[in-house]
């Protein structure tokens, strides 16, 4: 588990009914400090090299697990997966769920592909490639149908459910996002998150997304990003990306645009996150259609005042109108927000 590996041919996995991840994902305590943090031993934290090469035809049915993946949990100083496409994945599990890594602390993933026929399923931080994680991703494409169910369910997007304190690179999205319970949040074409993250840097996305009743923070590109004061004074720069999305919500989901639904915020988290996350968007074009939901932008659903919004430009229509932002905070107050 902590060894180097370069994989010199294509493997088909079609013969595993029910393949076991590599990995497995145990915190060190009890502790809510620790409840994010892996037994090192229990995980992958060598570097799988790919070597250019396939694995196809994954099949995972574990409802109640956590971390669920080709690889199960990463993690580590080294802990890293390269150069390495993936083909045909069917996964479902609990939460942390992913073609390719269900949870991913190591330090970068890159240059990995997922394509063909994929369908990842779980009840928290799902996505393509990585479940959640924090580790940089970088050159990463993904093609999936991705989908997030049971009501208060957080986190879900075709790259990845939900980053943190991570950069995301030259990376794109192309398929479809659904969640099926109320009062969900984080969703978003690539990634639910860029969480306390510096850098979302050419990224793309070509996406459709559909969300359920009191949804939150939806973006066609990121559900919500921020870095939060207490992390750093530089606001996540999100540059330069494009996303071209239908999205259809209901009258009661908010928080909605065509990059970034918004930075963090929730009244149930207001006591430890007291304000959003501050973001910059700068140089981005979006496409499409968002239909339905309050607080709708065809760029940034919601702006706090600690957010700017740079050089962008859209053809998207929001609920009819060609708004680049839904609304800012002097127009809608936190108070007013779920």
């Amino acid at each position: 588990m902590d060894k180097c590996f370069v994989l010199t041919a294509d493997i088909d996995l079609s013969s595993y009914d029910n393949w076991k991840p590599i990995g497995s994902f145990v915190p060190i305590s009890d502790a809510p400090e620790d409840e994010e943090t892996p037994v090192l031993e229990l995980t992958f934290t060598g570097v799988f090299d790919g070597g250019g090469h396939k694995i196809s035809n994954i099949k995972i049915d574990e409802p109640e697990r956590a971390a669920v993946g080709l690889f199960g949990c990463i993690a580590g100083d080294a802990g890293s997966v390269l150069n390495l496409t993936v083909e045909n994945a069917d996964v479902r599990g609990a939460m942390l769920v992913a073609g390719v890594v269900g949870y991913d602390r190591g330090p970068i993933i890159r240059n990995v592909r997922l394509i063909g026929d994929n369908d990842v399923k779980g009840g928290f931080l799902v996505g393509g490639i990585v479940g959640g994680g924090f580790c940089d991703t970088v050159d990463c494409e993904a093609q999936a149908n991705v989908t997030l169910f049971g009501d208060g369910a957080q986190g879900v997007g075709v790259l990845a459910g939900g980053m943190e304190t991570c950069d995301i690179i030259d990376c794109s999205a192309t398929g479809r996002v659904t969640v099926t319970g109320t009062d969900c949040m984080s969703i978003g074409g690539l990634s639910g998150a860029a969480h306390n993250s510096e850098n979302v840097l050419r990224c793309v996305s070509d996406v459709v997304i559909t969300v359920g009743e009191g949804n939150m923070m939806i973006g066609g590109l990121l559900g919500h990003a921020g870095m939060e004061e207490s992390a750093g004074d530089t606001p996540t720069l999100i540059s330069d990306c494009s996303a071209t999305a239908v999205i259809t919500a209901p009258a009661s989901a908010e928080r909605i645009g065509g990059i970034v639904g918004g930075g963090f915020f929730t009244q149930a988290y207001r006591e430890y996150r007291p304000e959003p996350g501050a973001n910059r968007v700068v140089d981005c074009v979006t496409a499409g259609e968002i239909s339905g939901g309050k607080i709708v932008g065809a760029i940034i659903g919601y702006a706090y005042d600690n957010s700017t919004l740079e050089g962008c430009a859209s053809t998207m229509t929001a609920n009819g109108a060609s708004d680049l932002i839904g609304a800012t905070s002097d127009q809608v107050p936190l108070d007013e927000l779920r």
